[in-house]
């Protein structure tokens, strides 16, 4: 069990992060315990309902090997500061408030109607100002209509993170060009991880269209102890 001190400033109460069920009796003191766990830890799943948690949200995670290649992708580009409001204003309608789309900071039994705005506007932040995060955007005409960020996790791993497209942009496979945009960008071979919501059926089409290997399939629960 370990005390995420990032989560616990944000949101002003004890976050404790856990990635066993074998850690479920030492859940006494005040404050909210996340545990994740892989979708065949049957035993694990169970306890955790024994126990008191609530599944919250469940993630299908992609590893793939990917390298450059010699396209051009028109009206792509890497962000400047002048991108950041609008990258800000469309995650948070993607994220927050989109009815056909919920995560685990819309989950009104832990959270307030203002945690999801909150807490995705300063991971926005946080990421367009990590050095180790890079970010494209893409404009059709003089608009800029989508966004997609990739972070380095070492050398030879990186980690999409975020990415977003206007309704009216969409359907134009922006978001796979912008990340290609970014590979080409690295400029050599590595090994790309895609994550996404087990019910995004859209993007995990998408992602077995272009040959991902699946990896995993994770469960978030959450318990609040008051």
């Amino acid at each position: 069990m370990k005390l995420d001190q990032w989560m616990t400033d944000f949101y002003g109460l004890s976050w404790y992060r856990m990635d066993s069920a074998n850690m479920l009796n030492l859940c006494v003191k005040q404050g909210l315990y996340e545990l994740r766990l892989l979708s065949d830890n049957f035993s694990g799943i169970i306890k955790a309902q024994q126990h008191g948690f609530s599944l919250v949200e469940s993630f299908i995670q992609f590893e793939t090997k990917v390298e450059p290649n010699q396209k051009e992708y028109k009206g792509i580009r890497l962000i400047n500061k002048s991108d950041h409001s609008f990258i800000s204003a469309l995650n948070e309608e993607s994220m927050c408030k989109n009815k056909g789309y919920k995560t685990r900071f819309n989950n009104p039994i832990f959270f307030n109607d203002s945690a999801c705005e909150k807490y995705y506007s300063a991971a926005i932040t946080n990421n367009i100002n990590d050095p180790s995060v890079l970010t494209a955007v893409v404009e059709i005409g003089e608009e800029m209509v989508g966004f997609f960020m990739l972070k380095i996790n070492d050398e030879q791993t990186y980690k999409g993170l975020m990415t977003g497209v206007i309704p009216k942009a969409r359907g134009k496979k922006l978001h796979i060009k912008m990340q290609q945009f970014l590979i080409n960008h690295i400029g050599y071979p590595f090994t790309l991880i895609n994550t996404t919501q087990l019910s995004n059926l859209a993007v995990i089409k998408n992602h077995i269209r272009s040959k991902r290997s699946l990896s995993k399939i994770e469960h978030i629960f959450y318990k609040k102890v008051q």
